[in-house]
């Protein structure tokens, strides 16, 4: 029993002189505040390829961009759309060609293609991107219903459909060399 007290005693003592050396616990604080960025879209245009009319058939012009990109560093969540219009395609008048040419906007087409989130965005399930059929009013080319935050990328591709009853383009200067293409301009815009 002697031998239990001691021991007793000596783990008393050891607990007693560990307590008194150990500093009461601290606590501190460590914030940051995270600022929403912006919605911002880069967008490219495409050369297509070009086309020899055959008489018989409606024929395509084919092309695609490079990469674009759509970022929402907005933070928020908030749905997102990249809208998109054109102009009616034109082959300019020339010097001798006095009258510029079109093709009916409805002829072209963008496919915006596989979209694929980058590094640490929320996945790209949801956004819908369908092939779409110019106006001159503008619609949804590429939307986020849901949260869709981080970058994102896509390489569209462009088609501009050639009517067998299409005119050629207009020769810049005479009736020989260089030829107007048919030229379009697109809008984009993302809210």
């Amino acid at each position: 029993m002697r031998t239990i007290s001691k021991v007793a005693g000596v783990v008393a003592a050891a607990a007693l002189l560990l307590t008194a050396g150990l500093s009461p616990a601290m606590a501190d604080v460590v914030d940051s505040t995270i600022s929403g960025g912006a919605l911002t879209s880069t967008t490219a245009g495409a050369t297509l390829s070009g086309v020899t009319l055959d008489g018989t058939n409606t024929q395509a012009a084919t092309g695609s961009s490079t990469q674009w990109s759509i970022t929402d560093a907005r933070g928020t969540g908030a749905a997102w759309t990249v809208s998109v219009s054109a102009t009616v395609p034109t082959s300019a008048a020339g010097t001798t060609e006095l009258v510029a040419r079109t093709l009916p906007v409805g002829n072209l087409t963008i496919t915006p293609g596989a979209i694929t989130a980058g590094a640490g965005a929320d996945a790209a399930t949801g956004i819908t991107a369908p092939a779409l059929t110019m106006l001159t009013t503008s619609q949804a080319l590429v939307a986020a219903t849901a949260t869709h935050k981080g970058t994102y990328t896509l390489t569209p591709s462009f088609s501009l459909a050639i009517p067998a009853n299409a005119f050629r383009s207009n020769y810049a200067v005479g009736s020989s060399g260089a030829l107007n293409p048919y030229t379009t301009t697109v809008t984009y815009t993302i809210a």
